[in-house]
């Protein structure tokens, strides 16, 4: 009895430990407050930066020639990232301040914890160098953190990740980092044998071994296979008339498997990205499984309301929705509207964001419960038209400039700009197919 009392105490002394413990990382990392604000709206502006940055980054790196990698960026394209990373992470702020000094970022995500919100806030601090990196100093919340612990650490995690050794290695390859009064540049040692191909190659194979299986592969096969004889059969045809053919035999093939649990999702899936494979370009395609055009081959034209390009809005926001999530297609949608407003672009199209949301919200429906998908497949076990799949798009802005947009928009967050979204979902809502109730 005595060993039993002992093994009490011993218990919950442990949890006296664990909860104290707890306490204090909670009092140490979380405040109630946040370090920012929201800011930094997404225009076309930030998109615009964005995609320098990216540009720049691209750029870097395809040189075959070069032993040492130059990156680049300005104070407008690090916040105009961070811009972007808000819409994609909801709550979430960050902001960079460069200067000759070093360059201060700020990071604010908000927590939800007994019903009650907190902010998990964090600083990183780093400073000019030739050499090693040389961060000052990591805040988060009332805990600062040195710099050379925090590269320990930094360190410690790639070993574990990669192999003993590859983390300094890593922080190794960093031969300087400079300021300007508004600019970073850092200069990285170029990895011996590494090529941009291969990197593809090998950042695909780690997403597929991670998100896809043989199974899966198999199922998509067998779609794009009747898509693909469709498509020749009828070279100029409506979207609805794949859904319709593809989701039928989804339906079948679901029956047959019926014991299995998330059968009807699995199917729903595997049509969705058949059609991305088919209509999709290059990039798409080796991420849902491989190139199957010819280089200069062109996709079988397939409308949406008549018009290729809403088709394409819808199949790739659908596409994005099952790899990612919501926040990351509403976010594509939006930022390559912003870009097609700048001069030389098409203009802002709410028209095409409406065929956004439209296969986002289908995508959602089609996977996300048991029962959405089964209800989904029922829906096409009957003819539809184009006018069930598609509202109306009648006295939706289209053609837009950066200057009207921002006259009349200002942002993606202003009162006006949401109103139009909100007919946008007022639309999908009255149709029926958008009503199906996404719950198991």
């Amino acid at each position: 009895m005595k060993a039993v009392h002992h093994l009490f105490r011993q218990v919950l002394t442990l949890i006296l430990v664990i909860v104290t413990l707890c306490g204090i990382c909670f009092w140490l990392l979380f405040d109630a407050q946040p370090l920012l604000t929201p800011q930094g709206q997404m225009n076309a502006d930030a998109v615009r930066h964005s995609k320098q940055l990216l540009s720049n980054l691209n750029a870097a790196i395809r040189n075959p020639t070069e032993q040492q990698w130059v990156f680049s960026a300005n104070t407008d394209e690090l916040n105009s990232a961070f811009a972007l990373a808000s819409r994609t992470l909801p709550g979430f702020r960050g902001q960079a301040q460069v200067n000759p000094a070093g360059l201060t970022t700020f990071m604010t995500l908000p927590v939800s914890l007994l019903g009650k919100p907190y902010y998990l806030n964090a600083s990183v601090q780093v400073r000019p160098s030739t050499g090693p990196l040389d961060v000052h100093q990591v805040t988060l919340g009332m805990l600062t953190v040195p710099g050379e612990t925090a590269l320990n650490l930094l360190g410690w995690f790639a070993d574990q990740l990669w192999g003993s050794g590859k983390g300094e290695n890593l922080l190794a390859m960093v031969r300087s980092v400079q300021f300007q009064q508004d600019e970073v540049k850092v200069e990285v040692t170029r990895p011996g044998g590494w090529d941009l191909q291969r990197l593809k190659q090998s950042g695909l194979s780690v997403y597929r071994e991670l998100f896809s299986s043989p199974a899966q592969t198999a199922n998509l096969e067998f779609y794009y296979k009747i898509a693909a004889e469709h498509a020749v059969a009828n070279p100029n045809s409506s979207l609805i008339s794949y859904l319709q053919l593809l989701f039928r035999q989804a339906q079948a093939r679901t029956a047959v498997y019926q014991d299995e649990p998330g059968r009807a999702q699995q199917e729903n899936q595997a049509v969705l990205l058949a059609m991305a494979q088919l209509l999709g370009g290059r990039n798409l395609q080796l991420l849902v499984n491989e190139v199957k055009r010819a280089p200069g081959v062109k996709p079988p034209r397939v409308t949406l309301a008549r018009r290729p390009d809403l088709q394409q809005h819808f199949i790739y926001s659908a596409t994005i929705q099952v790899l990612t999530n919501k926040n990351v297609s509403d976010t594509v949608g939006e930022a390559k509207e912003l870009l097609d407003s700048i001069k030389g672009g098409s203009g802002f199209s709410f028209v095409d964001l409406l065929a956004d949301r439209a296969g986002v919200r289908f995508a959602q429906i089609a996977i996300g419960s048991a029962s959405s998908a089964a209800q989904l497949q029922q829906f096409f076990s009957q003819e539809r038209t184009e006018a069930e799949l598609f509202p109306s798009k009648s006295r939706l802005p289209e053609g837009i400039s950066q200057q009207s947009f921002e006259q009349k928009y200002q942002s993606v967050d202003s009162a006006d700009y949401q109103k139009i979204l909100a007919d946008i979902n007022q639309r999908l809502d009255a149709l029926p197919l958008y009503q199906i109730q996404i719950r198991d």
